[in-house]
């Protein structure tokens, strides 16, 4: 006698090893039988019974295990307009305070927003923006408010042109917003500013120098021979001196100065507010940590020297960032001429 212990709606296979005439293939997808031969006293009569045992798992139908829900509980912002696009911003310890004045959690550099423009606020569970008595006024969803709550994938606007998402994720969503917008804006290499993300600041920077009838420096260097690095040490070791120059520079540099990868070994500064004699400064200060500070691979010390030339607003006949790159270039092909290993900052 054959058991059988499954699925109610199905039926037993027959126990034969060859298919008869007319059965259609068995699917190679179906349930896994196991059978088992055990011999079991009958209490009627002693009798040997056969028992066919269906075992199915979960993977066997293509279930996945259910995953456990994460706590949404980070209040977050992301930038949507101009250079600052895609930044992410926590809003932590609220009140938080968005203006153009430095003393703001997150300063913004716009001048259609006010120095004190809107907090972000929390109560209990919900979050509110308020405006601070901005001028050009706070605006939720399009439509301008004084105080309200703010909802998860709301956007707010400030002044005519600040605009950011607002959104309530949890630790894997942030981490993985910050990625992208460093993988946007970054050389993985060197850790510095991408060609994109530098002509992007290019312009705001120099439209910020334009308004406020400030100046605006510009360094372009210039890694002397490395051709002859990659060729002596090897490529890895010629990358090591690129991460080199990277974290001399991060060092040296001021928070709101931008340090770009200008393109392969070459190197770009924006100095706000600087001049070519303070630009010229920095540079030399740079080309002398890099001489004397060798980068090291594999144990071994490998000398290099940068050339640099020199620009600003200032010395420029149009206030364009057309103008200022072609005048730094220029002095750095003068610097690379006259026997590298210098800055140049005049013509």
């Amino acid at each position: 006698m054959v058991k059988y212990s499954g699925l109610p709606s199905e039926q037993p296979a027959p126990l034969t090893s060859r298919p008869r005439a007319g059965d259609s293939p068995r699917s190679t997808d179906a349930p896994r039988v196991r059978l088992h031969s055990i011999s079991a006293e009958d209490e009627a009569g002693f009798q040997e019974e056969r028992t066919m045992d269906i075992s199915l798992r979960s993977t066997d139908f293509g279930v996945s295990p259910v995953p456990q829900p994460t706590r949404r509980d980070r209040a977050m912002l992301l930038r949507m307009d101009g250079v600052g696009a895609g930044q992410v911003v926590s809003v932590t310890a609220p009140p938080f305070s968005i203006g153009r004045h430095a003393t703001n959690r997150l300063p913004v550099d716009d001048d259609s927003i006010s120095r004190f423009h809107a907090h972000f606020v929390c109560e209990g569970d919900e979050y509110y923006v308020e405006d601070l008595g901005s001028r050009n006024g706070t605006f939720l969803q399009g439509k301008r408010v004084t105080r309200s709550i703010i909802r998860d994938d709301d956007w707010v606007q400030l002044g005519a042109r600040v605009a950011f998402r607002f959104t309530m994720t949890d630790a894997r969503q942030e981490g993985l917003l910050r990625k992208l917008y460093e993988s946007s804006t970054r050389d993985a290499l060197t850790g510095s500013y991408n060609r994109r993300h530098f002509d992007d600041r290019m312009r705001a920077e120099i439209a910020f120098a334009v308004r406020h009838a400030t100046d605006c420096g510009l360094i372009l260097m210039d890694l002397d021979h490395f051709k002859k690095v990659n060729d002596t040490y090897g490529h890895p070791a010629g990358d090591e001196v690129l991460r080199h120059l990277g974290a001399i520079a991060t060092r040296m540099l001021r928070t709101e100065d931008v340090f770009a990868r200008f393109g392969g070994e070459e190197f770009a500064v924006i100095l706000r507010g600087a001049s070519t004699r303070g630009s010229s400064q920095l540079a030399e200060r740079l080309r002398d940590a890099l001489m004397t500070h060798h980068a090291v691979y594999d144990g071994q010390k490998i000398p290099i020297t940068l050339s640099a030339g020199c620009a600003a607003l200032s010395c420029c006949v149009a206030p364009t960032p057309e103008e200022v790159l072609a005048v730094a270039d220029r002095r750095l092909y003068a610097a690379k001429q006259g026997g590298r290993n210098r800055v140049v900052a005049s013509d």
